[in-house]
């Protein structure tokens, strides 16, 4: 073993004593401070909104698995922050953000995307409406053209992903109703036609001023080979699979119930529309209830049409009910809507649809107006549900308030946005809009087609009932013609529990307006009650009531 020389015994000992006057070395540092609560709430909540991948139409297995990853990542995240130590405002995030990742991740369960088809509002109409509007944008730049052209190969994706997807429905047993996919057969041979009048060709018939002279050739050429070369053949090969393969093995029934997991299935559906957990007996009372309070459809004659046509009759009406909205609102959203005719809408037997418009406005929210073959008269119950003070007043205000999360800003709860547009039809009497009794009948009409979804959704997707008996009740309680009453029927095939969202939150709304009007008396200011119950967005309606019964209490 080798030893220490003297010189390096008397190294050591120097540096000994060196080290006996010497500052202590300094301890380890302290501990990061761990993130205040709402900084960790801050952090999990934009952060989800940066990643999180839109599922709508989202049919591919590695894009899904990918989505329920990150719901319950984030999920997992949000479960470490202390809810009990956060403000008022941050809870509310922190609850909403909660019950949205829950219930994505249940809704993982069940085989959506096995089930592609929606002859309503499907993705096949989805992407020519693009085409349309991009046609009908005077301001279009050649980077939006571009934009749209780019998604044509997503959307062929699609297709044959669909086409895959439904092959294995076939062979698990989940297949759409025969009648839905007849119902998508037409659409699908007038998309894959090539001729001038397919909407994929409408950006090219009316190509804005705004995109220069030198790049017209070249987007006219690119885009014209994209339509012929791959959107058409693409729409052909989906509707030749419909027809040979699919509609030979879809199902002749129409109830959600009837496929693997369908109770369980249509429970879901219900909770994650309404946000709670109520039974389809319990609704399907509900709705019997609601329809026997306000009658049957009592005979009249609609209000006469407009003499400059509908579209300028909805613009003048707009006129109106803009001003008389001060009387009931504090505030109004700053971007406003266009008025748009339109051959189709996504809705059956509908006068109007509300399309949003996107971040600070861009693009500009639309209210469609039937002006085709199927034009419905002017509905003024139908302005103020689907555009002011309703649909739109509500998201465009929610787009509006910078200081939510983002996914607070731009997220949707389907029964508190229905809820509070059938809620805005009641207000058509103190804005003073209701002055004949055609317009008060037409009102009632609207929140009768709201209970009557209830009893006829319920009926065909847990109660057994036949598509006669369907028919039977839309025509005896709705009074609509064979054809709308055909519509509605595979309307709530295709989207079992939609349609309950606005009678379920149309009651939730008028509920708590009734019991603040109770509490406060002649303090009740219905500028304050509509302000406090639109501030927040839109949350589950369990949340609302917990938060405007505090409100009201706290006002007493």
């Amino acid at each position: 073993m080798t030893g220490f020389s003297p010189l390096g015994w008397c190294g050591l000992a120097l540096l000994a004593l060196a080290g006996c006057g010497a500052q202590a070395p300094p301890g380890p540092a302290p501990a990061a401070k761990p993130p205040a609560p709402i900084d960790q709430l801050t952090r999990i909540v934009e952060g989800y909104w940066d990643e999180h991948l839109p599922t709508e139409h989202a049919i591919s297995p590695q894009f899904l698995a990918d989505s329920l990853s990150i719901e319950r990542r984030y999920l997992a995240q949000l479960m470490i922050v202390p809810g009990d130590q956060l403000d008022e405002p941050s809870r509310l995030t922190y609850d909403i953000f909660k019950r949205r990742r829950e219930i994505a991740i249940e809704g993982f369960t069940f085989p959506d995307e096995l089930l592609p088809i929606d002859p309503f509002d499907g993705m096949p109409q989805q992407f020519a409406a693009r085409a349309v509007q991009l046609g009908q944008n005077a301001a279009a730049t050649a980077a939006a053209y571009a934009d749209w052209l780019r998604g044509i190969d997503d959307y062929v994706r699609w297709t044959q992903q669909a086409i895959v997807n439904m092959r294995q429905g076939i062979r698990r047993g989940y297949t759409s109703p025969r009648a839905v996919v007849e119902r998508m057969l037409p659409i699908l041979e007038r998309l894959g036609i090539d001729d001038s009048a397919n909407p994929y060709y409408a950006p090219l018939r009316s190509m804005p001023d705004s995109i220069k002279a030198a790049e017209r050739p070249r987007l006219t050429k690119d885009m014209t080979g994209a339509i012929v070369d791959k959107l058409l053949p693409a729409n052909r090969a989906l509707h030749d699979f419909l027809q040979k393969e699919y509609l030979p093995r879809a199902r002749a029934g129409i109830a959600l119930s009837e496929l693997p997991l369908g109770n369980q299935w249509y429970a879901y559906r219900i909770k994650k529309i309404i946000g709670t957990a109520q039974s389809p007996d319990e609704i399907n009372r509900m709705g019997v209830a609601e329809v026997d309070r306000l009658g049957s459809p009592p005979a009249h004659e609609a209000a006469p049409a407009p003499a400059g046509g509908l579209v300028n009759g909805y613009r003048e009406l707009e006129t109106q009910v803009q001003a008389a909205l001060p009387a009931l609102f504090s505030e109004l959203p700053k971007s406003n809507f266009e008025i748009r005719g339109a051959e189709w809408l996504p809705l059956p037997a509908a006068a109007l649809y509300y399309q949003p418009g996107g971040a600070n406005g861009v693009p500009s929210a639309i209210l469609f107006v039937s002006a085709g073959k199927a034009a419905r008269p002017l509905s003024i119950a139908g302005f103020l549900q689907e555009g002011m003070p309703g649909r739109h007043l509500q998201i465009a205000l929610q787009q509006e308030r910078v200081d939510l999360p983002r996914f607070r800003r731009f997220g949707a709860e389907a029964a508190f946005t229905e809820g509070w547009a059938s809620y805005a039809v009641s207000l058509g009497e103190s804005l003073g809009l209701y002055a004949d009794e055609s317009a008060k009948l037409d009102a009632v009409s609207a929140e009768r087609r709201c209970a009557v979804a209830l009893v006829v959704d319920t009926g065909l997707n847990a109660k057994g009932w036949t598509r006669a008996q369907a028919f039977d009740y839309l025509r005896t309680h709705l009074g609509v013609d064979d054809p709308d009453a055909q519509s509605l029927i595979d309307w709530y095939a295709t989207n079992p529990a939609e349609a309950m969202a606005c009678m379920m939150g149309g009651m939730k709304f008028r509920a708590l307006r009734a019991r603040a009007q109770q509490l406060l008396g002649s303090r009740f200011d219905p500028r304050e009650f509509h302000h406090e119950i639109l501030k927040d967005g839109a949350m589950p309606l369990d949340l609302l009531e917990a938060k405007m019964k505090a409100w009201t209490d706290a006002s007493k």
